[in-house]
């Protein structure tokens, strides 16, 4: 039997407890399914979350289980309604829960949710954007009305998220001003690494505090992504949106993506989204949080923007595959938020 390398975890711990393990290839059993050699795979906060058991409550490991949702690579093999996807087509990807495992050396993943990658990154550049990304552009269609014409406050605009709502809420929604924050040492990267025009205020978070700065009154919509949002009420139009990528969302919501959530765990979450909800009405703000649903046709816009030159991913740092010392470091900075710029992107195929 032909066996694959692929990162593990044998019981729920940080990211030194994973292992390189040899396990059977995937093989294709659906229809619609695409056999995905990986070239390069992301790291997402998520992947090192659930590794040491965040989400144990509503969706428990079966282990040995695997790691990671984003990736890039080239289709091997497809089943006999693969949505017009072929042999040799270079893809990228979020993958579903139960496909979850993009750090391995190939995967088999459903065509529903495989688009062609950008014709104008790299492997390792396309891997880096289906969570973030999609996240992103998800949440900022939650706002109604849209952007057009609105002031958006992105917290963390370097991050993989925050860098992906600065670029989506200028250059393809037509916000006319874009608030970020960042730490001291990243303000000066800001123009290079989003573009010249894409961010018009940027705040250094370690001196300043944004909610001295930004003018009362003056916020449309704040895209928050480390759980701020409601430090920042007083600076809310009437009307605007808080979107949240970060606080917990309705159970109803989760209960969609995990349908085994228990019953006492799905009303805590609608009672905390009930209440989140109530503080933002105060201020007559509007207030959503994003619960990640993948989606091949949002990929394909993805993919359009990129090649456009309208959304730029940040790869901040590249790990091979073959450095497993590398790769567990790689995933502890994660888990530790050293405040890494971009994504970290694990190359498998070197």
């Amino acid at each position: 039997m032909a066996t694959i390398k692929a990162v593990t975890f044998n019981k729920y711990t940080k990211p030194n407890g994973f292992v390189l393990a040899d396990l059977p290839k995937p093989t294709i059993e659906r229809p619609e399914d695409v056999l995905i050699k990986v070239y390069a795979a992301s790291i997402n906060p998520v992947d090192v979350k659930r590794a040491f058991g965040i989400l144990r409550i509503f969706d428990p490991e079966k282990f040995p289980a695997r790691i990671g949702y984003d990736l890039a690579g080239v289709i091997e093999s497809v089943g006999d309604d693969a949505d017009g996807l072929n042999v040799g087509d270079e893809v990228y990807v979020r993958l579903a829960e139960d496909e979850r495992g993009a750090f391995q050396e190939y995967v088999v993943a459903s065509s529903k949710t495989v688009a062609l990658k950008p014709k104008n990154l790299t492997f390792e550049e396309a891997a880096s954007l289906p969570l973030a990304a999609l996240t992103t552009l998800q949440g900022l269609l939650a706002v109604e009305g849209g952007l057009q014409d609105k002031t958006v406050f992105v917290t963390s605009g370097l991050s993989g998220t925050g860098s992906a709502a600065c670029q989506l809420a200028k250059n393809v929604f037509g916000a006319s001003k874009v608030i970020t924050t960042v730490s001291t040492s990243k303000v000066s990267e800001v123009p290079a690494l989003l573009g010249e025009g894409v961010v018009d205020d940027v705040i250094d978070y370690k001196t300043t505090n944004p909610g001295q700065v930004i003018p009362k009154g003056s916020l449309d919509v704040v895209y928050d992504t480390v759980a701020e949002a409601f430090n920042y009420l007083h600076l809310m139009k009437p009307g605007g949106w808080i979107v949240s990528i970060i606080c917990l969302p309705s159970g109803q919501n989760l209960k969609g993506l995990f349908p085994n959530i228990p019953a006492w765990f799905c009303s805590f979450l609608d009672m905390s989204f009930k209440i989140s909800k109530y503080r933002a009405s105060r201020y007559n703000v509007n207030y959503d949080s994003v619960v990640l649903v993948p989606r091949k046709e949002q990929l394909l816009d993805l993919k359009q923007w990129a090649e456009e030159g309208k959304l730029k991913p940040i790869v901040g740092k590249v790990v091979p595959f073959s450095d497993f010392e590398g790769v567990k470091k790689a995933f502890t900075e994660i888990y530790e938020a050293r405040g890494v710029t971009g994504k970290t992107v694990i190359k498998i195929v070197e």
